[in-house]
């Protein structure tokens, strides 16, 4: 009986832990652009059933209706019945009991392309195929009520791609087979697939790989290298501010959504998102390119890497206000540091992208509480956190140096802030960011906390204490940052 017990014992981890293995083939066929993407998903019972349901998500980062992407062909799956449910996010498959399930699904893009509106859903054509991986692979719906810390081995073989077809995606770079272990929901499914035409350049910073992928002839002087050069140059600097060179692969992803030389579509949109190791670049291609916006996007995502990854949020759009606010601050603040802009061109960023624009804002002195509410359905709620925590961030980056008699700065909590929640295994809240605040100004901040950020009270920026050399005045009705020249700032103290 003991023998048996200790057999037990030393068996149930490996039973559990082949559970949480799952296998997928994805074919090439020429005519994409109507097939779309083959899959095959294995999985292994670890006891016998004749029913299995597997999650496909009907919404994801802002995209509703994707089953519409999904396409199940009977002929494909003999001897399987199956019930497709959008509204739980749910294919409910009827077989043969046994442990073994295999499904095959076709993913189709399922728009007319240009469309400069569309980001987040499948584009796969002849020439290239770009999709999120939450919107790719569905897994056994079992894995997504297990804990979100709980690893799992997803196999992906990509099957009969031409050797000129590149493969690409946030694990790896053109390998044909790969075994990602990772988490579901901020690993598998925080993921992005690209193939095709793309064009890759790669460097390494401590010797591991950072790569660049991008396709389509870009306007304006957006040439191949200008765009690498100044993302290497981003990378690098972002790094060494955080003093972090641990990430083992890192990529970033550029792809057009529209292409046009003519100006029939009369504006640019551009977007970045930060994933598992990588950040996507996608944007419209036109005469109204304009390189200070990506530059803008390239130190902004770039920076999400840390203020928002690591230092994860745990209340999502109730702390906006730190990690959108903050790692605004610090695309700014960042870019003048490597001389990507001077002082001036900082201080007139600041002042007009920054302060204008927030106290031009209707919904400037809206709740914090309130932004959870509207974020996703008011742009101006939306550029609230950001605008109202850069300001916060200024602020208390002066008060850090004031305090300390510039021996340090808002940087050195940063990075404080970065090793406690890697270490400790913390999430981000208010509470822990005010004690590190405490620490470094020796006080409790959580009366002008509560005014400034939860209530959406404006600071009194004229009013408040500057480092030497930084001041406020109001213009038409506005406070504007002033710099006396004569004074040697202090502002980028290491």
């Amino acid at each position: 009986m003991f023998k048996k017990l200790i057999f037990l014992i030393l068996l149930l981890p490996f039973m559990a832990y082949s559970q949480n293995k799952i296998s997928y083939k994805v074919y090439y066929e020429e005519n994409l652009a109507k097939n779309g993407l083959k899959v095959q998903v294995d999985y292994t019972l670890k006891k016998a059933s004749d029913t299995l349901s597997f999650y496909y998500a009907n919404e994801n980062w802002g995209e509703n209706d994707l089953f519409k992407n999904l396409v199940l062909l009977q002929e494909e799956n003999p001897g399987i019945k199956y019930e497709i449910k959008p509204e739980n996010n749910k294919i409910k498959i009827h077989q043969k009991k046994g442990t073994q399930f295999s499904l095959v699904y076709h993913i189709k893009q399922d728009f007319t392309d240009p469309n400069y509106k569309i980001f987040n859903r499948p584009r796969i054509n002849n020439t290239f195929f770009h999709v999120l991986g939450k919107s790719l692979f569905m897994v056994p719906f079992s894995f997504t009520k297990m804990p979100d810390e709980q690893e799992f081995e997803f196999s992906v073989e990509w099957m009969n791609f031409p050797e000129k077809f590149s493969l690409h995606n946030n694990f790896a770079s053109q390998i044909r087979k790969q075994k990602i272990k990772t988490i579901l929901w901020d690993g598998f499914y925080n993921s992005l697939f690209i193939g095709g035409d793309y064009r890759f350049y790669s460097f390494t910073i401590h010797d591991k790989p950072v790569y660049f992928a991008l396709r389509g002839d870009w306007n304006n002087g957006f040439t191949d290298d200008f765009l690498f050069s100044n993302l290497k140059k981003a990378v690098q600097s972002q790094r060494d501010f955080w003093k972090d060179y641990d990430q083992d692969y890192f990529t970033i992803t550029m792809t057009p959504t529209v292409s046009q030389k003519d100006s029939l579509y009369k504006g640019y949109s551009t977007t970045g998102s930060a994933i598992k190791n990588a950040f996507i670049i996608q944007g419209t291609n036109n005469p109204f390119n304009n390189k200070n916006s990506y530059l803008y996007l390239f130190h902004h995502e770039l920076m999400h890497e840390w203020i928002g990854n690591a230092i994860k949020n745990k209340h999502e759009e109730l702390n906006y206000w730190f990690s959108e606010g903050f790692t605004d601050y610090y695309t700014y603040k960042n870019r003048v540091r490597i001389n990507d802009i001077s002082m001036d061109e900082w201080q007139k960023l600041f002042n007009t992208e920054v302060i204008k624009n927030h106290w031009k804002n209707p919904e400037k002195n809206i709740p914090n509480y309130k932004i959870k509410d509207d974020f996703w359905k008011s742009r101006n709620v939306e550029k609230v956190p950001y605008r109202r925590g850069a300001i916060f961030a200024f602020w208390l980056d002066n008060q850090i140096m004031l305090k300390t008699h510039y021996k340090k700065s808002l940087d050195h909590l940063m990075r404080e802030l970065l090793k406690t929640c890697r270490e400790k295994k913390l999430r981000f809240t208010d509470e822990l960011f005010l004690e590190f605040v405490q620490k470094y100004l020796d006080q409790d901040i959580s009366y002008s906390f509560q005014k400034h950020i939860l209530n959406g009270e404006d600071i009194d920026l004229p009013k408040e204490k500057w480092i030497d050399g930084f001041s406020f005045q109001i213009t038409d009705g506005i406070p504007q940052l002033e710099m006396d020249k004569s004074k040697n700032s202090k502002y980028l103290i290491e």
